[in-house]
Formats: C-alpha cells, structure tokens, sequence
C-alpha cells in the first residue's frame, strides 16, 4: 500500500464519502483553507480541511489555523495517516505565518484523543449539551514562539 496525498479538487470531493461527516463544499475551497486528501490507489482513505479563523475579542485582529474536519477510514486507521494529515496542515499553518492550531475532538473518539496527545497537542476537557451527557477536548498547538 502506498498512500499519496493530494489537494482536494471536484473529481475527489465528489467522490469521496466519510461517514458521519457532513462536507461543505465551499469549506473546502476556501482560498485560506488547504484541503488535503489521502489516496490508497483512487480511492480516498483520508481528508483534512484547515481554514485560518480570526479569534475572538479581544484578540480579533489575530488569525489561528482551525482543523474544520480530519477523517480516516476506519480500516486504514492506526497506519499513520492521519498524523501525516496533520503535519501538512501545521506546516500550512506555519506558511501562512499563523502561530497555533486547534480544533476539537469529541471523547467517543478515544483513537484521535490519543493521536493529539501523542502530536504534542494540549488538551483542554468540556461539556456541552449537559443535559445529553456530551462532552470533548478542545486540542491546540503553538506552532511558533517567534
């Protein structure tokens, strides 16, 4: 198996399917997006879109990279996919002069709690929707203390 990575373009988005995961086209296309996609052969395994955000008040001048979605499939899971996915979206970052990542990881998905960990991710625990038990992490990473 090799695995190539490529930027996203119609012909793969509109093939491309991962459960759970509603696509929105216009996120992926974004000109301060990079929408990425792991291909085994033709067939999509893998995808990341990262977009840059503006924080909010008072630091509303200041943009941050946001991971909008990563996905792998499950059965390419665990092989190292989704840290390459995430080491492209860094470097992205660090190209468009942004100074941290984040995004947010719900707790059922205990295989990429543990991939943000292992990335040098901080975590932060919370709860939203209390009254249906949800709850998360919210991950970041300085990409650079200049």
């Amino acid at each position: 198996m090799k695995i190539e990575y490529k930027k996203i373009n119609d012909k793969i988005f509109e093939n491309a399917y991962f459960e759970g995961n509603q696509k929105d086209k216009e996120l992926f296309f974004r000109d301060d997006a990079l929408a990425l996609v792991a291909m085994d052969s033709d067939t999509p395994v893998g995808f990341i879109c990262v977009t840059s955000r503006f924080l909010a008040y008072p630091l509303e001048h200041l943009k941050d990279a946001y991971i909008e979605i990563l996905d792998v499939d499950e059965n390419y899971r665990r092989q190292g996919i989704g840290q390459h996915l995430v080491a492209c979206a860094e470097e992205w970052a660090k190209k468009a002069g942004l100074k941290q990542i984040r995004t947010h990881s719900n707790n059922k998905a205990v295989e990429a709690i543990k991939m943000w960990h292992k990335l040098n991710y901080g975590l932060c625990q919370h709860v939203y929707y209390a009254e249906e038990g949800c709850a998360g992490y919210w991950v970041a990473k300085v990409l650079s203390a200049e």
